[in-house]
């Protein structure tokens, strides 16, 4: 008996002793699950901190105020998601039963991936609800047992080391994974080793390389990268794998490197994704969301990022993001097939970025920190159509931004006055005050639109020279625009109504070159593109189209729109969303036009137009340079989101519309037309501007669009050929901008076909000395005429900016032929004036080196221009005589 007890003694005591062991080991492996990983000195702790710091982003426990309305609000909506009184709760809801097949009825498919992310959502929500303080859910029991047991079933049943990729890769390798994450950090401490260990493994099955898509190999970049990045930095902090939150750090230098083709930002802020989509709305949101998360998480932690490229981010911030939003809301030209998608409208995409760039600007360096903060206080301010802006936010955002706007240092930056030419995703930005707008262009490099998942079904037009147009009707874009307007007569497009075939994913190219612009001193552009609709729609519709873009007005030009495909063809001034009564006022010629839905009416000899806006200081006038016949219709449209975008709601909606159009006929060849936008303007503004216009047309024609606003003595060219336009004559297809002012002439040059190596321009002016030039711009004489030679190899379209001293002598002598120009043309409508005009520009050059002389016979000559403006006199031709007098101030 003594031995047989020594023996049970000794039994019980080796195990105790792998007991105690296994349970050390478990927690040991809980706690360090593999090693740190080379080169970093990292502790248990590390990893801890870095999981809680992200655990108190997602609850915003530390940031908790009991007494604070909206974070009380964003706490009763979570509950609610989770539990109400109607049994409609992602819990409610749940199926509870030992035998389940299934957790929601909504949610039953194997075949559907995207149900797996819904799922997780459900969760997610669940887990929030568990974890904030403030909730009336927090450390429910009940809540927590079940929420555990469903996360079982999910890794039991539909996402497991085990499974195989079906449906959308993305709710396999970014969707889920990344929600599961967060699941993992709210509910840590809950889960036992088993259940982590599971989770991870099933992450790391879909995610095992953040570089690579899993599903075919296909290598990542842009948004989908730093998604994946991110999940491998979270995975790898909550399993305490230091190799883990490492890998794919070495991508992140590239991708905050600039690009000159393909995916990524162009030093010109242009941000594409899919390799020829303007995406800095969308793919770039993200993008910029998770580049805040990731530097936020590992910021402090032997994982900071370090490389110097992540400080190009916060250029990005005022070159790519700030310009395309326009009080709160980001332009949809930069929101690809999203722009389908019923509640991504541009606000709320907006305020997504708003809410990651104040992210962001706590990484930033100071200086950055504030320009950031100041842009954000600004946007915040000024979007009202939120009624509350932090209605809907988390409790960790809401903290921040009324942490921001409670903050007197930081004063709001107020309006962006800017022209930018996006040419490395063929968009323009032009901001003044009181509005903004977009043009949407394509080529060779960036596709029409973007179709797939079956979103953006209706896309056609979007970016063959769409221009939206942003002011104070800021629900223009939000209230049903897409799915409601005429998505083949789209404002600012040339169209025949025509459409292509969808296929997901297909470029829809450009078959010309030609699109671009250039850009003066930041404030002013000229903008166009050469296009065939061939590869679109596969209509024989083509032609050209300008946009040339001052403080005030925006003047569009297009020629040479030829088709032989037997459709009408029609350039859209305006197709305008109204108010719900639909009668906004149109005025035309002064006459106010029928303000019932349903009216149309071809116009003749239209000088001018106004259209009433929705709201307050958003009305619009329209100046058409050659009288137009231009074709009105007032309508009321009905449409559903399904119609574009196959997860839409069936829904009809009715929304009203009036639009302005040039009606070209059935096979246009050569036709034409130009009008100017004159955006915010009342009626008696439009009118007066439409009887002394500060712009002059030089040149509408196959190779050549040109305009010179005579106030600010910019002469803007379009040269899709080599050819001469006043005084600028390009030997190879370029965009010039030309302004004079006081004895300095600055000439700006790109190259919109971004295939040639160097460009060729002279002007018809002398130069006595170069003031300053880009290392591109080679001067090849400044006497008789001025020549530059431009380096364009490799520039992607950016503008090259030379500036010049100017003999204005050379002016003096060309007067005469200026006078001449308008007399053969019909602008000076007199013999006697012609000849008075000539004889004191004869009196002027006799004495053009007595200054005094000089300045009595500008003097003279200009208050017989003014005497004579629109008498015997052209306006237009005036407005140009007069800037060239002006342009002799030196001498004055």
């Amino acid at each position: 008996m003594g031995r047989q007890l020594k023996r049970k003694l000794m039994v019980s005591l080796i195990v105790s002793m792998l007991l105690v062991s296994l349970i050390f080991n478990i927690n040991m492996a809980k706690a360090t699950m593999t090693d740190a990983g080379e080169g970093v000195a990292v502790t248990l702790d590390n990893y801890d901190q870095a999981r809680i710091k992200w655990f108190n982003k997602l609850t915003g426990n530390e940031k908790f105020n009991p007494n604070d309305p909206d974070m009380n609000n964003y706490l009763l909506k979570l509950s609610n998601r989770v539990t109400n009184s109607g049994n409609t709760g992602s819990w409610d809801t749940l199926n509870k039963s030992n035998d389940r097949t299934y957790l929601w009825k909504n949610l039953l498919s194997t075949t559907n991936s995207a149900e797996i992310t819904s799922a997780y959502n459900n969760l997610k929500d669940m887990a929030l609800a568990y974890s904030i303080k403030g909730s009336n859910l927090y450390h429910n029991e009940a809540l927590k047992v079940d929420l555990l047991n469903a996360l079982d079933w999910m890794y039991a049943n539909r996402y497991n080391q085990q499974k195989s990729e079906y449906g959308n890769w993305w709710d396999w390798e970014i969707g889920t994974p990344k929600r599961l994450n967060d699941i993992m950090v709210l509910m840590y401490d809950d889960l036992t080793y088993t259940q982590l260990n599971n989770y991870i493994r099933a992450i790391d099955r879909f995610d095992p390389d953040p570089k690579v898509r899993t599903l075919n190999g296909v290598k990542e970049t842009g948004a989908n990268l730093l998604d994946k990045i991110f999940i491998a930095n979270l995975r790898g902090v909550i399993g305490k794998n230091s190799d883990k939150i490492t890998q794919g750090h070495d991508a992140l230098s590239k991708e905050y490197d600039y690009v000159d083709h393909g995916d990524g930002v162009y030093k010109d802020g242009s941000l594409v994704q899919h390799f020829n989509i303007a995406y800095t709305g969308a793919y770039g949101a993200v993008w910029l969301t998770r580049t805040a998360d990731i530097l936020y998480l590992l910021k402090g932690s032997p994982w900071e990022i370090t490389d110097p490229n992540i400080n190009n981010v916060f250029n990005w911030a005022t070159d790519s993001f700030e310009p395309v939003i326009y009080k709160g809301a980001v332009m949809d030209m930069v929101n690809g097939r999203t722009i389908s998608r019923q509640y991504e409208n541009d606000h709320d995409k907006g305020r997504g970025i708003i809410l990651s760039l104040l992210n962001l600007a706590d990484a930033a360096p100071q200086e950055k920190s504030t320009l950031i903060k100041r842009m954000v206080k600004e946007w915040i301010q000024t979007d009202t159509t939120f009624p509350n802006y932090t209605a809907g936010l988390s409790i960790y955002d809401i903290d921040l931004v009324k942490s921001l706007m409670n903050d007197p240092v930081i004063q709001p930056r107020g309006e962006l006055l800017k022209n930018q030419i996006f040419a490395g995703m063929d968009r323009v930005v032009h901001l003044r005050p009181g509005f903004g707008l977009g043009i949407s262009i394509f080529s060779d490099r960036i596709s029409a639109f973007e179709y797939g998942n079956g979103e953006n079904s209706k896309g056609w037009y979007t970016g063959i020279g769409m221009t939206s147009l942003y002011n104070n009707d800021l629900s223009q874009f939000k209230n049903d625009f897409w799915p409601t307007v005429d998505s083949f007569r789209l404002p600012g497009t040339t169209t025949d109504g025509s459409k292509g075939v969808l296929i997901d994913w297909k470029a829809y190219y450009n078959t010309r070159t030609w699109a671009g612009g250039s850009t003066m001193d930041g404030l002013y552009g000229a903008a166009g593109m050469d296009f065939s609709l061939a590869n679109v729609t596969g209509s024989s519709l083509q032609g050209k189209k300008s946009w040339f873009m001052f403080d005030n007005e925006i003047v569009a030009l297009g020629s040479d729109i030829t088709s032989e495909d037997n459709r009408k063809v029609e350039t859209i001034v305006e197709n305008r969303q109204l108010r719900d009564t639909g009668d906004n006022q149109l005025t035309v010629n002064g006459e106010t036009k029928s303000s019932s839905l349903g009216w149309s009416e071809p116009m003749e000899n239209v000088k001018w137009a106004h259209l009433d806006g929705n709201v307050q200081n958003s009305g619009l006038g329209y100046y058409f340079p050659k009288s137009a016949s231009i074709f009105g219709l007032r309508e009321s449209r009905t449409g559903a989101w399904s119609e574009i975008n196959r997860g839409g709601q069936t829904q009809a909606i009715t929304r009203n519309y009036l639009s302005l159009a040039f009606d070209h006929g059935t096979n246009p060849e050569a036709a034409s037309y130009s009008y100017v936008l004159l955006p915010n303007k009342n009626k008696e503004d439009v009118k007066s501007y439409s009887q002394n216009p500060n712009v002059t047309i030089l040149s509408n024609t196959k190779n050549v669009h040109s305009v010179k606003e005579t106030t600010l003595g910019i002469t803007a060219a379009n040269f899709f050929a080599a050819g001469t336009a006043d005084m600028i004559t390009s030997e190879n297809p370029s965009s010039v901008m030309v302004k004079e002012e006081k004895g300095e002439l600055t000439l700006s040059v790109s190259d919109p076909t971004q295939k040639q190596d160097k460009v060729i321009i002279e002007l018809d002016k002398t130069g006595t000395s170069v003031i300053s030039k880009d290392d591109t711009v080679h001067v090849l004489q400044t006497s008789p005429t001025i020549k530059v030679e431009v380096n364009v190899a490799g520039a992607i379209g950016k503008s090259h900016v030379v500036k010049f001293q100017v003999d204005e002598i050379k002016d003096i002598e060309r007067l005469d032929q200026v006078i001449h120009f308008g007399y053969q043309n019909g602008w000076i409508m007199n013999d006697g004036i012609y000849n008075s005009l000539i004889s004191k520009v004869d009196r002027i050059q006799k004495h053009k080196d007595d200054s005094r002389l000089v300045y009595l016979g500008v003097e003279a000559l200009e208050n017989e221009v003014r005497a004579q403006f629109g008498i015997m006199i052209d306006p237009v031709f005036a407005n140009f005589l007069l800037s060239k007098t002006m342009l002799l101030g030196s001498h004055k």
